[in-house]
């Protein structure tokens, strides 16, 4: 059993890539629920109950494994040190890789993480753990994308490129071969980016340029 931390979007999504994992036999998975700190228990969340806030993790069976799923562009760095704050130890996170994406066998896939459908991880990529890749994302050669990093859907991130911890891509995004984006950088949606971008700097546009603060950079 799978429990989710977070809500709809994200969370919704991976509770349907479980669904279909589970409808094809190739493993043995369910949805226990989910943890959300802004519901209240008995809440749901498309027909999920929720289970309780965050903390709950440790009322629940040894058996549970967890993902979380709870993006947020713009308080990505308190959203992850809240998770980190809550213990659970690595081993109770599952990652969860929709039968329809498409993994090289050489490319190395973190704890925690969700691979949505269309998703293409070519060979020597690496995505650390807790990282969210959307639908249709393309993680081209040798790329290596920090944890708890977002990449949205249709995003397209080319050879060789070095992708910080909590990274927020945009869906739509281009970002050219050898190109290295910092920690809790923000790239908005659409964006062409040909240049470093450094950590927590936002951008967007095509080429993107700097921009003066987090608004206007969008979700997905």
């Amino acid at each position: 059993m799978i429990v989710v931390l977070g809500g709809h979007s994200s969370g919704l999504l991976v509770a349907d890539s479980i669904e279909r994992l589970r409808s094809t036999g190739s493993v043995d998975l369910e949805v226990g629920g989910f943890l959300n700190d802004e519901m209240d228990p008995g809440d749901v969340v498309g027909r999920y109950p929720v289970l309780g806030g965050f903390e709950s993790w440790s009322d629940l069976s040894v058996d549970v494994r967890f993902i979380a799923a709870f993006p947020l562009p713009g308080a990505a760095e308190q959203r992850h040190s809240r998770l980190l704050s809550l213990g659970i130890p690595p081993d109770r996170f599952r990652t969860v890789c929709d039968p329809a994406a498409i993994i090289s066998p050489t490319a190395s896939i973190g704890t925690g993480c969700y691979i949505a459908p269309g998703v293409v991880v070519e060979h020597g990529a690496v995505v650390a753990a807790h990282s969210i890749l959307r639908a249709h994302a393309y993680i081209s050669h040798d790329a290596r994308v920090g944890e708890f990093a977002f990449i949205g859907p249709h995003v397209t991130l080319l050879g060789r490129t070095t992708f910080g911890q909590g990274v927020h891509v945009g869906g739509n995004s281009v970002v050219r071969e050898g190109i290295k984006v910092g920690n809790y950088a923000l790239v908005g949606i659409g964006s062409t980016v040909i240049r470093d971008v450094s950590d927590h700097e936002v951008v967007a546009g095509s080429p993107a340029k700097v921009l003066p603060a987090r608004t206007g950079a969008d979700h997905d």
